[in-house]
């Protein structure tokens, strides 16, 4: 062994030597902890509240070890776990208390979720990272304009809800602006985090795969409806059926584009689940949301072959009235997607239970309306009731509601006036103008289908909160700022590409010719330069 080997290999000797002791006296305490906790356990049955510490320590040491961990639990989280109970069903997604502030299930005095908590220790992560610079620069993204607009209704409608005085609710304004505040940091979040592709297909497989899930549970809870004694009104939380109406669509988008693959092939094995929950689900929204993300999907394919869409969406339409012929008078989940149709043809077929409905959002609607009459500029901000003019029936398993509206797009101008509902459009017409944009000229087929992906899932997102509290659930505000978010390194790549195109081209009558690239250039008769 030669002199500086054998120094070498002593050094590592007296670094092992010193390291030692440490790890051990480390272990012993994480072992006496484990078995502390563990003794601790056993003494109190399990007691649940008891295991939340020793998860949260975990997590909390991969999120800051690693912020797009945190990333992908908070998006998995948001897919997988309910935010609302299901009235008559007690599934385990539910029953974690994730959404809900801790001071509603425990006596610990904290108004903050555990949502919450994961999100500001994924920003701290990625914020001290960036402080020493172990993190790339910022990117603000291709909506960074509608974010920020949109975040900024929320700064104005609080602002505007103190203001007013009287019953302000801080709590309520909260819980108001909780699903909005997630929607931008979750963009900023996803824009700053996601760096290549392998990331962003760790996130639509992570959509494919817990939609099935979902789905999986959907059925099974109709099995549990259909063998009590009660039907019960719904078998999975309303807001489930935009994931399952987009995990359809990118079918769609798929074959459009003519991609394969594992995850073309993950996505038709779940596709009998995802109809079938969605067959079972009785939201009449989710067939209204899934025809304007399928007419979105119609009209991408269309700029890339315009007669075979046209011939796919002509059959499509007919084989539409084929089956609404077949089953306009019957009842049953086969019959789910014609209901809305005949109920709008036909107002007598509509059922009690959706009649009752309808009757509630026509007295809410109304008194939108007259509370946009009061106070046109402003809205009321939030932390407010908006005002009745009718008093409509209580609901008494809400909360809220007296303060959020059922429409959640026209509920923005009740908290923020004008400024509120323009901001709103303006991301709206942002993501579907930009997306778009990038869905035609990035090339690589597997990336258009997750440039597609914002797109359709903002559209679904419209569709669904005209009618139902879509802007204030914080699972789908999670779910669209990641895929807004995926815009962001989408649109680099796209730019990388561009510019990389861009600089191997050369001014008209230019010709590029081989460089001397050892020195200055060769004198007349050497090496040639390029003629510019």
């Amino acid at each position: 062994m030669s002199r500086a080997a054998r120094g070498a290999w002593d050094a590592t000797g007296v670094e092992s030597a010193r390291v030692w002791p440490v790890r051990l006296v480390a272990g012993s305490l994480a072992i006496a902890a484990a078995g502390a906790y563990g003794a601790t356990l056993v003494a109190t049955d399990g007691e649940p509240l008891l295991v939340a510490p020793l998860i949260g320590a975990l997590v909390g040491l991969l999120v800051f070890a690693r912020p797009l961990a945190g990333l992908y639990i908070l998006f998995g989280l948001a897919i997988l776990l309910e935010q609302w109970d299901i009235t008559g069903l007690s599934p385990l997604t539910a029953q974690t208390h994730f959404f809900q502030n801790v001071s509603g299930f425990s006596n610990v005095p904290l108004r903050l979720s555990a949502c919450d908590i994961l999100a500001f220790m994924t920003l701290a992560s990625w914020t001290v990272r960036r402080l020493v610079a172990a993190n790339e620069p910022v990117r603000a993204g291709p909506f960074v304009w509608g974010i920020a607009a949109y975040g900024m209704a929320f700064v104005l409608g609080t602002a505007i809800g103190i203001a007013r005085g009287g019953s302000w609710d801080e709590i309520t304004s909260l819980a108001e602006a909780r699903g909005p505040l997630y929607l931008c940091l979750l963009y900023f979040l996803t824009s700053n985090l996601i760096r290549d592709r392998k990331q962003v297909f760790v996130l639509m497989w992570a959509f494919v795969l817990l939609v099935a899930v979902k789905s999986v549970q959907a059925i099974g809870n109709y099995a549990t409806m259909t063998a009590g004694p009660i039907r019960l009104e719904a078998v999975t939380s309303h807001e489930d059926v935009v994931f399952f109406d987009i995990a359809v669509a990118l079918v769609v988008v798929m074959a459009a584009l003519r991609v394969r693959g594992r995850f073309l092939y993950a996505l038709l094995a779940v596709q009998p689940l995802v109809l079938t929950a969605e067959l079972l689900t009785q939201r009449r929204v989710a067939f209204v949301a899934l025809a304007a993300v399928l007419a979105v999907v119609a009209l991408l394919a269309f700029m890339d072959r315009p007669r075979l869409t046209a011939f796919v969406v002509t059959l499509g339409i007919f084989g539409f009235a084929v089956y609404a012929v077949a089953f306009w008078d019957r009842s049953g989940p086969l019959a789910e997607p014609i209901r809305v149709i005949r109920e709008v043809v036909d107002p007598q077929s509509v059922s009690d239970r959706d009649r009752l409905s309808n009757v509630w959002r026509d007295i809410e609607n109304e008194n939108i309306a007259y509370t946009v009459r009061q106070l046109p500029l402003t809205g009321v901000g939030l932390g407010q009731e908006y005002l009745f003019q009718q008093e409509p029936p209580p609901l008494t398993s809400f909360v809220y509601w007296r303060y959020m509206a059922h429409n959640a797009v026209l509920w923005l101008w009740l908290k923020a006036g004008p400024f509120g509902a323009l901001a709103f459009w303006f991301l709206v017409a942002q993501v579907v103008m930009r997306g778009s944009w990038l869905y035609r000229r990035i090339e690589d087929p597997s990336l258009r289908v997750v440039a597609s992906f914002p797109v359709l899932l903002m559209v679904a997102q419209v569709v669904f909160s005209s009618v139902d509290l879509g802007l204030t659930y914080n699972r789908t505000m999670i779910v669209l700022g990641v895929a807004l978010g995926l815009a962001t390194p989408l649109a680099a790549w796209h730019a990388s590409a561009t510019g990389a195109e861009r600089a191997k081209r050369l001014p008209i009558g230019a010709t590029r010719v081989p460089t001397n690239p050892w020195g200055p250039p060769a004198p007349r008769g050497g090496l040639p330069t390029v003629n510019a």
